[in-house]
């Protein structure tokens, strides 16, 4: 049992984060925690085609964020619930915002991987604070909703506006356009974010030992489906080039596909309620593979509503499956401390995918990739069933 104190200063910290200002900082420094896996295709493609890069540098480039973002978010078990969450916060988002501004003014590969790598600590300790908050809202399924929704907004609005920026002005602007972003989201966190979260979720302390078997399933699971995920999505707008159809286009139909995401966010709570946690992460698992299929099936005589059709089944189950994954991953442990290993998960799942697709792609053939997809969805969508079903039956 917590004292009265302890349940006071936890209620409090409960009520601030319901607050509207302060949800909107959470939801917009959730939103820069995926910034580079969300417009990677815009990434990769910069990458191949402005530096004089190989295919693996391109594809450790391209995974160079994602292991600053393990470094922190992982150390933040330690740490997010005894420092204050604003400073944390800010100081994650100059970090940052620093990598980005030091990126613009290299070409070289091991200096570039560097400063990713530093951008990735900032984003890593900002992500998992923000994520620690949102995991103590009334309502998790719906804030992890409302966090994806955000995700998805952000990229269709980089992919709307960043191909022409990136034609007109190069690689300098995808950094320039995420330094914006980071503006705004240190402007309403230094206004509007919890100054710092109660010292544990209704007073429970996380114990690895008691929570050993769902908790190593729930990370698992989730670090193979985003290997699954990062590993397709790292490569799907080569994937349309590849078929004959002009990047332009494969920009907008991705960014109207993010668009349509939304949806996929927004519904995943609802239906989770209705049919439970297990049928909608099935659910989305089908519709995954099933638009894996159709990338595999694209010919130059059926590329455009083939590809169109995939791609937005995609962006729109992936989208989906989050809030349900999120919620699984934040019911293994009543301390409120274990969900901060959700963006580590992410990130190892996004940190491996992308070099591991690059070294299946031989003379532009990415059917090995799909592949790779789809054995990796099984198995990590099948790790969390498993988590969820021994939740139920242990309550």
């Amino acid at each position: 049992m917590h004292s009265t104190e302890e349940s006071s200063a936890i209620n409090a910290v409960a009520r601030d984060v319901q607050r509207l200002p302060a949800l909107t900082a959470l939801l917009a420094v959730a939103m820069m925690g995926t910034a580079l896996l969300t417009l990677l295709p815009l990434w990769v493609g910069q990458l191949s085609e402005r530096l004089d890069l190989s295919a693996q540098q391109v594809g450790f480039l391209a995974s160079a964020d994602m292991v600053g973002i393990f470094v922190t978010s992982t150390s933040a078990v330690a740490w997010v619930r005894r420092w204050p969450w604003r400073r944390s916060v800010l100081l994650g988002l100059l970090l940052f915002l620093l990598g980005n501004f030091g990126s613009m003014l290299s070409g070289d590969f091991a200096l570039l991987y560097g400063l990713r790598v530093l951008a990735g600590l900032g984003c890593g300790a900002a992500y998992a604070v923000a994520l620690a908050a949102l995991g103590d809202t009334q309502d998790p399924d719906r804030s992890f909703g409302l966090m994806v929704a955000a995700q998805v907004a952000f990229g269709f609005i980089g992919f709307e506006v960043l191909p022409g920026l990136l034609a007109d002005h190069g690689l300098n602007a995808f950094f320039l356009y995420l330094n914006a972003w980071l503006l705004l989201a240190g402007l309403l966190s230094a206004w509007a974010f919890p100054s710092r979260g109660a010292s544990s979720r209704e007073g429970v302390k996380l114990a690895l030992a008691d929570i050993g078997a769902p908790a190593a399933a729930a990370f698992s699971g989730t670090v193979v489906l985003y290997v699954a995920i990062s590993a397709v999505w790292g490569y799907i707008e080569r994937m349309g080039g590849a078929v004959g159809l002009p990047l332009v286009q494969v920009g907008e139909i991705i960014g109207w596909g993010y668009l349509i995401s939304i949806l996929g966010s927004l519904a995943a709570p609802p239906v989770s309620r209705r049919i439970g946690r297990r049928l909608t992460m099935m659910l989305a698992l089908a519709a995954m593979l099933a638009a894996f299929l159709g990338l595999g099936l694209m010919t130059p005589g059926n590329a455009l509503w083939m590809y169109l059709a995939t791609t937005v089944a995609f962006q729109f189950f992936w989208s989906f499956v989050l809030p349900p994954l999120m919620a699984t991953f934040n019911a293994v442990d009543g301390s409120g401390r274990f969900i901060v290993l959700c963006s580590p998960a992410f990130k190892i799942g996004e940190v491996i995918g992308p070099p591991m697709a690059a070294f299946w792609i031989v003379n532009g053939n990415y059917q090995p990739v799909l592949w790779l997809g789809a054995v990796c969805a099984l198995v990590g969508v099948g790790l969390l069933l498993l988590v969820d079903q021994r939740a139920k039956v242990r309550s």
